[in-house]
């Protein structure tokens, strides 16, 4: 596993995440396409922040599914919980380390987004454990040399190809796709199957 720098999140950017220019540079619908979803999953938001696209899931699953929108920093889960208060199928969720109180393969789909370099491999583990058979992770990171000011700095990026043997080491099979966003690369990832089944 690798002993790559990992970048703390400063709370006090939260209002980045809800700035009018994000959902232009990442509309939500965009994300939710990606996310193939049905509308009965159990979607696995991981560093949810103030919770944008986890209420833009929650307002697809409902009623039938539900999306758990996962953060592990008190300040933004405060802003999260104020968010999906009101939305009966979102459960906002604060861990600590890396370990999500919730089932082996509780997770029909889950979303990274920007998270990649704020955690460390064995949260990638906890990714694995948390997927259901034939469920999809759906991560979206930085690309290194992006020309954004409020991006974070390539020393703590991977490459797309950095990325995938993270993965792999965790237990995940992932594919480049192409990213219908601007700085940032798109990977889909699978559970691998051989020397990974749980009980």
């Amino acid at each position: 596993m690798s002993d790559r720098e990992v970048m703390q999140w400063d709370a006090g950017k939260a209002h980045v995440l809800d700035a009018p220019e994000r959902e232009r540079e990442m509309p939500a619908a965009t994300v939710l396409e990606l996310l193939s979803l049905e509308g009965s999953e159990t979607v696995v938001d991981y560093g949810a922040g103030t919770g944008r696209l986890a209420l833009a899931i929650a307002e697809r699953v409902a009623p039938q599914g539900r999306v758990i929108a996962v953060e592990d920093s008190s300040d933004m889960f405060e802003l999260l919980s104020e968010r999906l208060a009101d939305v009966a199928c979102a459960e906002p969720m604060l861990i600590e380390g890396d370990d999500v109180p919730l089932p082996n393969r509780t997770a029909n789909r889950i979303l990274a987004v920007d998270v990649l370099h704020h955690i460390r491999p064995a949260t990638l583990a906890e990714m694995r454990r948390l997927l259901a058979p034939d469920a999809l992770l759906l991560m979206i990171d930085w690309e290194r040399g992006h020309s954004r000011e409020d991006g974070p700095p390539d020393g703590v990026l991977l490459t797309p190809s950095q990325a995938i043997r993270e993965l792999a080491a965790a237990g995940l099979e992932a594919q480049l796709v192409e990213s219908p966003f601007a700085h940032r690369y798109v990977l889909l990832a699978r559970a691998e199957k051989c020397g990974w089944e749980q009980a």
